[in-house]
């Protein structure tokens, strides 16, 4: 080896054109050793340094929610011999640290709001040694100090709104509702929070051109601290072409003073609408309600005003005309 070094020594004054002198080879190289010798015997030397160690939190009361934040790493002022200091910052990473709060012994400082502990993290100190390396001596952890704040965990059960928003392609039409599998799911969390929460909504996906049934399952658009017994819901749509279909439908009076007799002209309307083609034959005139009000009357005016307040929910754009009809009011022969 230090032939080599020899040899490497010469190859650079000659490459430079210097002289070679064997007196400055020798030199060098005794340079060269008692470096290293100084620098293994200052390995052999006690040192202090700090060393960053993740922190894990396991075992959490299932009855009760963690409001604050914890700590994610110690800052650890550790004493130690050079050898084992540069073995760690040649590496500079330690597993994470696993704190179950099940075993953590805690104390009680405050039970308003919210039920407080705390635990001194010199208490952690021959656990973290055992893990990090038990040739380094903990000297202090930082923070000294873990802080649990819990609240009661509470569930509730809310609706799922779906935010999918489908688009047909032309000729064709969305048939009935979006189904939505479950339809409801339950949350959990902190009570102040959960309170406010009255539905949850899927997230926002938008469907173009649908020409077939669509069934996908979707995420849940979740909240910050809030646990939830579905992570996702089934979406079904059924899509199907559609067609045009019109039917007359008489006209009914409503609210009409016992003595008079309301007429219109004409008694019936004309209803056009799109409906699919499997539910063509199901449309009735007796599924529509059309109607006029004798409350509307104004008797500066000699049309009432039509309205149509029932119809078949599997139809779509009902039109219906005429809008308004004229009337005649008779009293009744006694």
């Amino acid at each position: 080896m230090i032939k080599n070094i020899v040899d490497n020594i010469k190859k650079f004054f000659v490459r430079r054109n210097f002289k070679a002198d064997k007196r400055i080879f020798v030199f060098l190289i005794f340079v060269f050793i008692a470096t290293i010798f100084w620098f293994l015997n200052q390995l052999e030397q006690e040192y202090e340094t700090e060393v960053t160690l993740p922190i894990r939190y396991t075992n959490f009361p299932k009855d009760k929610i963690l409001v604050n934040e914890m700590p994610k790493y110690f800052d650890i002022r550790v004493k130690g011999y050079g050898y084992k200091l540069l073995e760690y910052k040649i590496s500079n990473k330690f597993l994470p640290f696993v704190i179950d709060l099940n075993t953590l012994p805690m104390r009680l400082y405050s039970q308003k709001d919210y039920v407080k502990f705390y635990s001194l993290t010199k208490n952690l100190s021959n656990k973290i040694e055992q893990q990090i390396s038990s040739e380094l001596q903990i000297i202090s952890i930082q923070p000294d100090t873990l802080f649990f704040d819990f609240t009661e965990r509470v569930s509730k059960k809310v609706p799922v709104v779906s935010k999918v928003n489908p688009i047909p392609a032309s000729q064709y039409m969305i048939k009935g509702n979006i189904l939505i599998k479950p339809d409801s799911i339950t949350i959990s969390g902190a009570n102040p929070i959960i309170d406010t929460i009255n539905q949850i909504y899927t997230k926002e996906v938008k469907i173009p051109d649908l020409t077939k049934n669509y069934k996908q399952n979707i995420a849940i658009d979740r909240y910050d601290n809030i646990d939830y017994s579905d992570e996702k819901v089934e979406i079904s749509i059924t899509v199907e072409k559609y067609t045009e279909g019109s039917l007359k439908v008489p006209l009914k009076v409503k609210n009409v003073p016992d003595s008079l007799v309301l007429r219109t002209f004409p008694n019936e309307i004309s209803v056009s609408y799109l409906v699919a083609l499997s539910d063509y034959d199901k449309v009735l005139p007796q599924f529509f309600d059309a109607e006029v009000d004798y409350n509307d009357i104004n008797l500066n005016q000699n049309k009432i005003k039509v309205k149509v307040t029932n119809s078949p929910e599997y139809i779509r754009s009902l039109r219906f005309y005429p809008q308004a009809v004229e009337y005649l009011i008779e009293r009744k022969n006694d």
